[in-house]
């Protein structure tokens, strides 16, 4: 496993902190634009994160008297990916057997969190929806990062030209 350059990954995380600080915008964009009657620009936002969210009201934060866009947990971990690419979480990326260790860590919270009520074990809460999804974000941020920075230096595009000598002075 290579390590991305310091460039590469300044990079990534740029990238991608803005392409998940879009996404959480947007999130609190659809209450915002709903409270100051633009309906068609917030109906648009909640159907377009519908698809991976159940948007039950119930399970909603709520601004401006509107429901978010996505729930307690989907919020947690939007914000947890967007703030995910500002920490370098070194540790985990010593090795790939470190990643997948981190990852699981992240992932026993909001699984149990999510299992523990049909368990009868205890009732989950808005908070404890939020906190292991913004973990779980945060922690899979950084295995996104890093392998978004990875993909980079790796340069496919170099060995696709190498398999298509006709295109090797476009890649250069």
């Amino acid at each position: 496993m290579q390590q991305p350059r310091d460039s590469s990954l300044l990079s990534a995380r740029i990238i991608l902190a803005s392409t998940w600080g879009l996404i959480c915008a947007s999130v609190f964009a659809a209450p915002f634009l709903e409270s100051h009657a633009f309906h068609a620009p917030a109906s648009i936002l909640y159907l377009l994160f519908s698809p991976v969210c159940h948007q039950i009201p119930e399970r909603c934060f709520s601004l401006f008297g509107y429901s978010l866009a996505v729930c307690h947990r989907c919020s947690g971990i939007y914000i947890g990916m967007f703030l995910g690419c500002f920490f370098d979480i070194r540790v985990m990326h010593r090795y790939g057997r470190a990643r997948r260790f981190w990852v699981l860590s992240a992932v026993i919270p909001i699984t149990l969190d999510f299992l523990a009520p049909f368990a009868g074990l205890w009732n989950n809460t808005a908070l404890s929806r939020f906190f292991t999804g913004l973990l779980f974000g945060i922690m899979i941020s950084s295995v996104v990062v890093r392998g978004f920075a990875e993909f980079v230096d790796d340069d496919p595009w170099r060995r696709l030209a190498m398999h298509f000598p006709q295109l090797k002075g476009d890649f250069s």
